[in-house]
């Protein structure tokens, strides 16, 4: 049996791959990876709620973007390396609707997942998510299919979230 004993893994260049503390605990600084949140200063539908449909979600409040893969301005995630990515979106429905409410996580603008809540007129969670297997260069996106959405000036209500995991 062999042991390697290393602190830090670094590509040819310097950058820092992988950290193993004293303890054993492995870190990576970079993996591609956003969290982003939908609030009622959003580009596409200030009202609340939210009604846009059939159109890429612009997820205003950026709290993560490592990597910088996501972009506020498209909707879309785009991969840097080709890997599995998880992908989730969480939205609260709003109760005025007496409507269905859908959610589909996209793939280069085809459904691969869909959320669906057939509770009207109150507040429900409406969840989708899903790994996906993307080559250097696909996007993800998410899109309201019908329904409305309730948002918040701080997007507490909303989240769409992307990573690669492996």
């Amino acid at each position: 049996m062999s042991t390697l004993k290393v602190q830090n893994i670094q590509h040819t260049n310097g950058t820092s791959g992988i950290t193993i503390s004293s303890g054993g605990i492995i870190t990576q600084p970079t993996i591609p990876c956003c969290q982003c949140r939908l609030t009622t200063s959003n580009a596409q539908d200030t009202s609340n709620p939210y009604t846009t449909t059939g159109t890429d979600i612009r997820f205003d409040r950026i709290e993560i973007n490592q990597g910088n893969c996501y972009s506020e301005s498209t909707g879309r995630f785009t991969v840097p390396v080709a890997g599995i990515y998880e992908v989730r979106c969480h939205f609260l429905t709003d109760t005025s609707t007496a409507t269905n409410s859908q959610i589909t996580i996209k793939k280069n603008n085809t459904g691969f997942h869909r959320g669906y809540m057939s509770v009207d007129s109150q507040h429900v969670e409406l969840h989708g998510h899903a790994l996906v297997e993307c080559i250097a260069g696909n996007y993800i996106t998410a899109q309201l299919d019908q329904g409305e959405l309730y948002i918040s000036a701080d997007g507490i209500y909303s989240s769409f979230f992307v990573r690669l995991v492996g």
